[in-house]
């Protein structure tokens, strides 16, 4: 059983880790895990944070969306599947994802899009440049129905 002491001293760690960046409670717990922090000590710590304003899950949400989509210029789906991955619910990764705006991504693919042509801009024009160009920008996670009018048009 872990003394008081201990108790305290990972939830300044984890105060501190919370302080740099917006966290999600997924990654607390993974971080506790690896310090071999028990599980009611986790969601002790977990609630100490939420009542302390460290831990707020819809901020968290908004956060990763617009640095993902400005940063990274991840599409929808790459967004998505991201928030998946930190254990968000799904209310709260469609309100999240509800705040991107279509001519935000629109530029994006289309960002996207000129940057892979200039890097295939040596290969011959065909079906095999354009499946590659649709699979880059799938991985980009953007949606089909968007890539093919984008492809068809250009």
């Amino acid at each position: 059983m872990p003394a008081r002491n201990d108790l305290q001293k990972w939830a300044l760690e984890m105060e501190r880790f919370c302080a740099y960046q917006e966290r999600s409670p997924h990654e607390i717990v993974v971080k506790l895990n690896r310090k071999k922090v028990g599980k009611e000590h986790i969601n002790d710590i977990i609630s100490h944070l939420k009542a302390n304003n460290f831990l707020n899950e819809p901020r968290f949400v908004e956060a990763y969306v617009r640095g993902k989509c400005n940063i990274k210029g991840w599409g929808p789906h790459k967004i998505k599947a991201g928030l998946k991955a930190h254990k968000i619910s799904e209310e709260l990764i469609k309100s999240g994802l509800g705040n991107l705006k279509l001519t935000d991504q629109t530029q994006l693919l289309n960002a996207w899009l000129n940057k892979k042509r200039a890097a295939l801009r040596n290969e011959p024009e065909g079906p095999k440049k354009t499946a590659k160009i649709i699979r880059f920008l799938l991985s980009k996670g953007f949606e089909m129905p968007a890539i093919m009018d984008l492809v068809k048009t250009s």
